[in-house]
């Protein structure tokens, strides 16, 4: 049989028994059961100033506030992201700041993300199974679901679908020659590279997969061709990301990391190393996890170089057999660069970092498995026949259901560790005990639930871990006035005062709390200066404003009533 005759009977089929069909709505069914939860959660850690406390997308006539230098003071973004923030204009249109809708647009991201990974690989050869797999590793493994559960996290989910419309539609373009699919390739590069700069070299990348895999006849010049429109795309991303609208405060903003240029090249293999760690054997999500730079070429750093070259020397022995596998190291090389720590950036590790390197690490992982287990198949044919053979790959198949179903478990246990602020805090917490910034963070939820016994001990362990005073003087402080015990509150109010605070707006509210302390245990000359810096402070703080003038009512007529 002719593969057009093959072609025409696959097409002949019902729509709903076709494999690709199938596991499409296979796909789909497993990433909504799974992710769906997450639209009950609320917004949480950065979801808070990136959606929540962000007045910029309130407003539809702020649209044009993307195209200004402003934008970074009122996004909350540190580079050009424009993308991610339209989309949020979106979601507020929409819905205001209801969570749900927020969640949606992610799951909804994530779901197209997956189907576009199952096209891709089914585009480049390895099958309808081999795809199918690939996309369900992708789709559920735990490491991948940070940048799902957080919608402020939401620049990698379109960083990733941009990027995999390009691969799809350059991949596309090599059977059906055109000029539509690079076009189209080009458009897809714009929304992946606006959203997050990591999309930078995934062109590249992609051109060298193109050139080492040339089939047999293809034209140089119209291979090259196709990556005009992407090469253009790329200059113009350039110019205006890094000159138009460079961040002008980025030099001044503490969120630059600067380890000297040797430290990161030594940290860079390290980091691989632990990512793949992480993908082979998953760990609860911890958004404060406890990863080190290193300082010198010590054990660990040769450990890691081993690691290193064992990914590669794995990639290299699957793609002799799977030539599907060649574009998968290079997107791994591709999207790792830009999280490797050589260029400065303020995070060490971030799981959301890693969803787009996951593209070619589940590609990788799933050759490999399958490559092994097709030996082993091959071998079991040789020795007890064709039906052990079936029977040893529908054992492999049983397998993979039971894997997807525990990563599936794992995720929605994630999801619901951050169903609130204080769920997550507290979930953070279990996995780093030690960790202050966690500490002081679940302190203030905790504060927040009415939780003060508990506050109070959390903000104590922070302190003996050497967190900032001002944040522990400040919920010791909170849970001492909301209980009513003033002196207390007035003695940790008073230290956290004595101590830098992160805005003259804070200090004034602190002092205003410390006023009304004063007056409740009847010290109102104490109450009054305090006022008075308070309003230094604050100028426009109302409620001191208010305060002040009950206070200086209550002395004049203290003072008529003496002389009368």
């Amino acid at each position: 049989m002719t593969a057009r005759e093959i072609e025409a009977r696959r097409q002949s089929q019902p729509l709903w028994r076709r494999p690709t069909v199938a596991c499409a709505a296979l796909l789909s069914l497993a990433v909504w059961a799974t992710f769906g939860p997450t639209i009950a959660n609320d917004l949480t850690f950065d979801d808070l100033d990136t959606i929540k406390n962000n007045s910029l997308i309130t407003s539809l006539g702020n649209l044009r506030l993307l195209f200004s230098k402003s934008y970074f003071d009122l996004s909350d973004e540190f580079t050009y992201r424009p993308i991610v923030t339209l989309s949020y204009f979106l979601d507020h249109a929409l819905a205001g700041k209801s969570a749900w809708i927020y969640h949606l647009h992610n799951v909804v991201l994530h779901h197209v993300n997956v189907l576009l990974l199952f096209v891709l690989f089914n585009l480049l050869g390895a099958g309808w199974a081999r795809s199918f797999a690939v996309a369900l590793v992708f789709a559920l493994h735990p490491l991948h679901t940070e940048a799902v559960i957080f919608p402020g996290f939401r620049e990698d989910l379109q960083m990733t679908a941009g990027s995999l419309a390009m691969a799809c539609c350059l991949a596309a373009d090599r059977k059906r020659p055109g000029i539509a699919l690079p076009l189209i390739a080009a458009l897809s590069l714009v929304l992946g590279l606006f959203a997050k700069e990591g999309a930078l070299f995934v062109p590249v990348a992609w051109l060298l997969g193109d050139l080492l895999g040339r089939r047999q006849g293809e034209s140089f010049r119209r291979l090259c061709g196709r990556y005009i429109p992407p090469a253009i795309v790329l200059g113009l991303y350039v110019a205006v990301r890094f000159v138009i609208m460079a961040n002008p405060q980025a030099a001044e903003m503490d969120v630059v990391d600067y380890l000297p240029m040797r430290q990161r090249f030594l940290t860079a293999p390290y980091l691989f190393a632990y990512y793949v760690r992480r993908f082979l054997w998953p760990t609860p999500l911890c958004i404060v996890p406890e990863v080190e730079s290193l300082s010198n070429a010590g054990t660990v750093f040769f450990e890691s170089l081993v690691v290193v070259g064992a990914v590669v020397a794995l990639w290299i022995v699957v793609m002799r057999r799977q030539r599907w596998v060649l574009p998968a190291g290079l997107w791994i090389a591709a999207t790792f660069a830009p999280v490797s720590n050589i260029y400065p950036i303020v995070n060490l590790w971030a799981e959301r970092f890693y969803y787009v390197v996951g593209v070619g690490t589940s590609a990788i992982a799933v050759a490999a498995a399958g490559t092994l287990w097709e030996w082993f198949a091959g071998q079991l044919e040789l020795r007890s026949g064709n039906f052990a053979r079936k029977s040893f790959v529908s054992v492999g198949w049983a397998l993979v259901g039971l894997l997807a179903c525990a990563a599936a478990v794992t995720d929605v246990g994630r999801i619901l560790e951050c169903r609130t602020s204080l769920s997550l805090w507290r979930a953070t917490v279990r996995c780093a005990p030690t960790n202050k910034t966690a500490l002081s963070s679940l302190a203030i939820y905790e504060l927040e639930a009415g939780n003060f016994v508990q506050a109070e001990m959390f903000a104590r362990e922070a302190e003996l871990r050497g967190d900032w005073p001002y944040r522990v003087n400040y919920i010791l402080a909170t849970s001492a006035f909301r209980q009513g015990k003033w002196d207390r509150a007035i003695e940790y109010l008073e230290k956290a005062l004595a101590v830098p605070s992160p805005s003259p707006t804070s200090r004034a509210a602190l002092a205003r709390m410390l006023a009304t302390a004063y007056l409740k245990t009847d010290r109102r000359d104490l109450a009054r200066k305090t006022l008075e810096w308070a309003l230094e402070w604050n100028p426009q703080d109302e409620d001191a404003q208010k305060l002040l003038q009950q206070v200086e009512t209550k002395h004049d007529n203290g003072v008529s009533t003496e002389k009368g």
